[in-house]
């Protein structure tokens, strides 16, 4: 699948892809096998042959970063199908809505087929090292909130793993709206406990715990294992429709791993 796509060498758009299918050059190997078929020629050309030369040298040593910054967004699910039992699924809970002035309260990752939660005042610090042990983060609207959250709160200038924004790769296949509106578009369940929970009550629970509320804190680590939980679940169902499926557990199965 990642090494169907053309479109991040330069001069290749969608026209140009298309045409190349139509000539037999449907990937990489094609056309590295076949240069002198390739419908370009000189310095255009030379441009083709090393950027393809470099996507084959980073797929071979694993350099997710580098089809992460290369492809353009509409084909980061190429990324997801290649990479997808090595990612990271993750989400935040925060004191506000602005990362300027507030911080992360809960931090929930799906890692490796374990669920792990950081919590502000108890073990918010260790997310870094589960990044330092991680090869792709996921996240739904990561780019706008969860990524300068997680900067913020942390006090680092960017962090340091490759990261695809699911928003994006579900708005590509034809998905609007925030990820509970996707949910219920194809049919993800959340438990009962957390189902009617959304980010503006996440807040208010974060404030309830501070005063004193333990319960009000438990129901806000579920919540965020629960997106956390849905951004894997979600990326899995559109990965699907493109004919690329995964063995996962079911809905129910996975989201028992809300509960500590």
């Amino acid at each position: 699948m990642i090494s169907e796509c053309l479109l991040h060498c330069p001069g290749i758009g969608p026209r140009t892809e298309t045409r190349f299918r139509e000539l037999g050059l449907s990937n990489w190997d094609d056309c590295l096998e076949e240069t002198g078929r390739i419908p370009m020629k000189g310095a255009r050309l030379r441009r083709v042959i090393d950027t393809l030369e470099r996507s084959r040298e980073a797929l071979a040593t694993g350099d997710i970063a580098y089809f992460v910054n290369a492809y353009p967004a509409r084909e980061h699910w190429r990324i997801l199908a290649q990479y997808f039992d090595r990612a990271t699924w993750f989400d935040i809970e925060t004191t506000g809505l602005s990362w300027h002035y507030n911080h992360a309260s809960v931090i929930a990752a799906w890692h490796r087929g374990k669920m792990y939660s950081f919590v502000h005042g108890e073990n918010l610090d260790d997310f870094l090292m589960l990044v330092d042990d991680s090869e792709l983060l996921v996240t739904f609207n990561g780019n706008c909130f969860d990524i300068p959250f997680i900067e913020k709160t942390f006090n680092i200038p960017e962090i340091s793993c490759p990261h695809v924004d699911l928003r994006w790769v579900a708005y590509h296949e034809g998905y609007r709206g925030g990820l509970k509106s996707i949910e219920k578009e194809i049919n993800i369940r959340r438990p009962g406990e957390i189902k009617d929970v959304d980010g503006f009550e996440a807040v208010d629970l974060y404030y309830r715990w501070q005063a004193g509320d333990r319960s009000a804190r438990d129901k806000l680590v579920a919540y965020c294992r629960a997106d956390a939980l849905s951004v894997y679940m979600v990326a899995a169902r559109i990965l699907a429709r493109r004919g690329v499926k995964f063995d996962i557990p079911g809905d129910a199965e996975l989201f028992d791993a809300i509960r500590e």
